[in-house]
């Protein structure tokens, strides 16, 4: 995409001299001048979203750099407070870099562009044209999670203000999704000898062995006895712990797209019952990890619901909650810290005009 403002015009407004900007991480030294002209373009972005467009007091901005390096951009989109009106930055400009690639494969036939720099910035006021500590949301981290066209060493990048003044934050994606892209085994009767395997996280957790057994024992019979999974065939079921109890739910098909989630209804099914008392120590996913196509063909797309996972981490859960999974190697504890970055620094200015 063209740029009808140049770099000499961004870097003279700002002040900036490129060679002066530090980089903390790995990234390609020639890529550099590019990637500070790319984030005081989508600042200016932000800025106007921030004066002209979104109604809720809340600007970002984003890029997604190809690896034929390639730019595309988008800002979040809010119409009103309800998330099913918003889109946010990140995934504005994945379906802006998505478009333009299905329009070249017109001319080209090629469609197997990778992502290697996704940039990020957010506009506060006139004079901090760097962001604030950001990360993706939860729901852009869904997409990453699953998206065919991320790399594992596809970089989310920011422009900061240290003491020793302006640097490129460059993260790597398995920061933010450290778990990305695992395969779960299906889920079959388990007995009481079985191991658990621990991460390091979830070593930490004081919870007994045979309550994970018994939440496990319980998930897999809702996903043994689930019938109503056949629309997208991806059965899935989840169990939770909560304030001593367990509660489950299955996932329940109304189209291959729209389904009801059973992390979110395991959950609700707690927080009717406990309110704002409810702690949700523990969650079991169980099922199959892909859907199948029109033509037979399975699609990898994730057993966590890292979308569902982000929202109860904000509330009723916390970074110690232990995910429960069969995997090969066996059943697994992990910890919603080893699926998501261990905090989340959002800047919630969402009043309306």
């Amino acid at each position: 995409m063209t740029i009808k403002t140049t770099k000499n015009e961004l870097f003279k407004k700002y002040k900036i001299t490129p060679l002066d900007v530090q980089i903390k991480g790995e990234l390609n030294e020639k890529d550099k001048e590019n990637i500070v002209y790319y984030l005081l373009y989508i600042y200016e972005l932000s800025k106007n979203n921030f004066k002209k467009g979104s109604i809720t007091l809340s600007s970002y901005s984003a890029a997604i750099v190809t690896d034929d390096n390639s730019v595309y951009f988008g800002v979040n989109l809010n119409n009103t407070r309800n998330e099913i009106s918003s889109v946010c930055a990140e995934r504005s400009a994945l379906i802006e870099t998505y478009t333009n690639k299905v329009k070249e494969f017109n001319e080209t036939g090629k469609f197997d562009y990778k992502i290697k720099y996704i940039l990020m910035n957010n506009y506060i006021n006139d004079e901090a044209f760097w962001s604030e500590k950001i990360t993706p949301c939860a729901d852009c981290l869904a997409w990453f999670n699953t998206g065919a066209h991320m790399q594992k060493n596809t970089k989310i990048i920011s422009l900061k203000k240290g003491e020793n003044g302006l640097y490129l934050d460059v993260l790597p994606l398995e920061t933010f999704l450290p778990l990305r892209n695992l395969h779960y085994k299906k889920p079959v009767e388990i007995n009481e000898n079985i191991k658990i395997q621990k991460t390091e996280a979830a070593k930490t957790v004081d919870i007994d062995d045979s309550v994970l057994l018994s939440l496990y024992k319980k998930t897999y019979e809702v996903y043994k006895n689930n019938s109503l999974s056949n629309t997208s065939g991806q059965n899935i079921a989840v169990g939770i712990i909560s304030n001593g109890e367990i509660f489950t739910a299955k996932k329940i098909d109304f189209s291959k797209r729209w389904f009801i989630d059973p992390l979110l209804t395991a959950s609700y099914k707690a927080i009717e019952k406990f309110g704002e008392k409810t702690e949700i120590k523990a969650i079991c996913c169980l099922g199959d990890d892909f859907t199948t196509t029109e033509t037979g063909d399975k699609h990898f797309e994730g057993l966590i619901n890292i979308k569902s996972l982000g929202r109860l981490n904000t509330k009723f859960a916390n970074s110690k909650t232990i995910v429960l999974t069969l995997m090969e190697n066996g059943l697994n504890s992990a910890c919603i810290e080893d699926y998501l970055p261990k905090e989340f620094k959002f800047i919630h200015n969402y009043e309306i005009k």
